[in-house]
Order: structure tokens, then sequence, then C-alpha cells
């Protein structure tokens, strides 16, 4: 158990070490606001449309471990050339990389996991305590060092990435027998599937959009970006003692019970947002984030695992994932004109009514599977 709870500690501990401070790293190459934000939406969309083609190879082939050595170096080469290049067209093309890279990693590494008997959430949970310490150590070396030193870190924990993902036991093989067929129909034509999909769409969407607009929300609010770090500091870090539960909740109540759980906490959590938008509050709800999110993830891909066929199982990840991507996209420009035209606080109503609909999906889900 101890590879994997370190495989996914490095693997985020380098996404939080980079992800979050490329934006302040593009203005110091002097890439404008425009320029980073069709950076950003592009390597999303790439990243988007990958995801479910790694998926069905991953299916077909059977060979996770492989497909994430090579992703592993892959990124450590586009690290290294970050630091190099500084014009727009280059650093669009290693980023769209980098985005490539990760969001499909991180779906194929829950695939790994998943063919263990080990129990997901309290591996998935050092997930997050990796890209939380990852983001805190970032920001120090970045004081130390300057705007691009992440880079170099991001480097040294790709390398140890790498090779942790070696020493992974090969495992995979008991997802689905030796050249049994992957029916791409039968997923299609799978009506619950279909369903989380679309509550993929929804709730990953709005989390996306809370990413991207949470500061100028905090801000429009009177907090200071200060409080603004520990709040965010302190959202990570809820996430973990929610995964570690999760495990007791799915084995006393089912996952689907988790599942609907988080998306009822999410809907309350964008509620009180949009109603009660003081600064206090909000940092003082941060375990709202742990209570939504943390317990989404620990559930959603084991809710996928019981309601697919086996050997579908990467395919309907990363097609999950991808949906939530899309549906990012869709609300990060929604939430973008209502920002325009009528404030930050007005988005978080805009994420609660599309959660809420996520929840009635759900049910209906739910009903689905008692008719069967």
């Amino acid at each position: 158990m101890l590879i994997y709870i370190l495989f996914y500690f490095s693997f985020y501990f380098g996404l939080g070490a980079s992800l979050i401070y490329f934006s302040q790293f593009f203005s110091i190459i002097n890439i404008s606001g425009e320029q980073s934000g069709m950076i950003f939406a592009i390597g999303s969309l790439l990243a988007m449309s990958f995801q479910p083609f790694l998926g069905y190879i991953n299916d077909k082939t059977n060979k996770s471990k492989e497909i994430l050595t090579i992703l592993a170096r892959i990124l450590l080469i586009v690290l290294l050339l970050m630091n190099f290049i500084n014009s727009f067209i280059g650093i669009l093309i290693l980023y769209a990389i980098y985005a490539i890279v990760v969001f499909s990693g991180m779906p194929l590494m829950d695939i790994v996991t998943l063919s263990t008997d080990y129990a997901f959430g309290k591996i998935r949970l050092w997930g997050s305590i990796g890209f939380a310490v990852g983001a805190l150590v970032s920001g120090k070396v970045i004081e130390i060092f300057g705007a691009s030193s992440f880079l170099y870190l991001s480097v040294i924990v790709s390398i140890i990435t790498g090779i942790i993902i070696l020493k992974i036991p090969v495992i995979t093989n008991n997802l689905h027998e030796d050249h049994e067929k992957v029916d791409l129909k039968k997923l299609f034509k799978n009506k619950r599937y279909i369903i989380f999909v679309v509550v993929a769409m929804l709730f990953l969407g709005t989390n996306n959009g809370h990413n991207s607009y949470f500061a100028i929300y905090f801000k429009e609010i009177g907090g200071s970006m200060a409080l603004l770090g520990t709040t965010i500091f302190l959202m990570t870090l809820s996430e973990v003692p929610f995964m570690g539960i999760s495990t007791r909740l799915i084995e006393k109540k089912g996952v689907e019970f988790v599942v609907i759980l988080a998306i009822i906490c999410v809907t309350i959590r964008w509620g009180g947002y949009f109603l009660f938008p003081k600064p206090s509050i909000i940092t003082s709800t941060f375990l709202s984030q742990g209570a939504s999110v943390g317990l989404f993830f620990a559930g959603a891909n084991l809710f996928i695992r019981s309601i697919v066929e086996k050997n579908t199982l990467g395919t309907a990840i990363t097609i999950f994932m991808a949906a939530g991507s899309l549906g990012g996209v869709f609300v990060q420009y929604v939430s973008g004109v209502i920002i325009e035209y009528y404030g930050a606080i007005y988005i978080y109503g805009f994420f609660s009514t599309l959660t809420f609909i996520a929840l009635v999906l759900m049910f209906l889900e739910k009903k689905i599977k008692i008719k069967r």
C-alpha cells in the first residue's frame, strides 16, 4: 500500500507545485492576460480530448504502468524546456502537452489503484495532502529563488514520480481477461453511466469554475490575499479527513450514498457562498470543500466501477474526467459573463442551481437502478 501512497503524494505534490503558479510565471515572461487565457483554454480542451483516447488505449492494451511511465518522461522534458523557451507559441505548445500529460495521468492513476484490494479513499487522500504541501513548498521556493524556480522543483519531483511508477507491481491484468473485447457500444447504452457523466459535467464543471474565479469572488467580498491563501490551504487539507472516512461510509451506506451526499454538500456550499458573502464566514466553512469534493472524488470512481463492465473501466473513468473538463469550459465561460454584468457573488447562485440539477439526476439514476 505504501508504494501507492507515495505515488499519489508525489504526483499531486508536483501538480500543486506547478499548476497554480503558471499564470504568475507567464506574466513574468511577458505573456499577456489574453494570451494566458488562450493557453489555459487550449490546454484544457486538448487534455479533455486525449483523456478518453488514452483510456481506450489502456483498456485495449491493459498497460497502465507503461503508459504512466511514458507520460512521466514527457512531463520531465516539458518542464525542462519551459525554462528555456519564452515565446508565446513555444509556451502554448509546451503547456498543452503538460495539460494532456497531467490530466490524462490522473484517471490512469485511479485505474491502477482501483485494480488493487486497498481502500481507494485511504490512498487518494494522500493526493490532496501532496497537492497542499506542494503548493506551499513551491510558494516558499519562488519567494527565495524567483518566479521560474517552481519549474526546477517540479522537474525533481517528476523524476521521483517516474522512479515510483517503476516500483509499482504489475497487477492491472485483473481488470479484464486477455483478448476480451472492449465493448464501447454497451458502455454508451448504459443509462446509469450516461446520467453520471452528465452529473460529472455539472459537479466538476462548477468546481472548475470555483477554482478559476474564487480569488475574484473573495476579493469582491472584501477578503485579503493573505486570508485567501490561508483559506485555500485549509480547504485543500479538509479533503483529507473526509477521504479517510469515505471508506467507512461506503462500507456502511454504499458508494451511491456517498456520491449523493457529496452533491448535497456542494449544493449547500455554493448556496452559502451566494447567500452569505463574508470572508470570515467563507473561511470558517473550509470543511465544506472536504465534505463535497473529498467525498465525491473518493466515491465517484468506485461508483463507476460498480456500474460498468470491467473491460471498459479505463475508458469510462477517462470519459467521466473529460466530461468534467467540458463542463468546466461551459461554466467558466458563463461565469465570466455573469461576473461582467452582475458580479462574482452571483456565479455561486448559478453553481448551486447546476449542482441541484445534478442531485435530481442522481435520484433519477437511482430509480433506473431499482427498476432493474
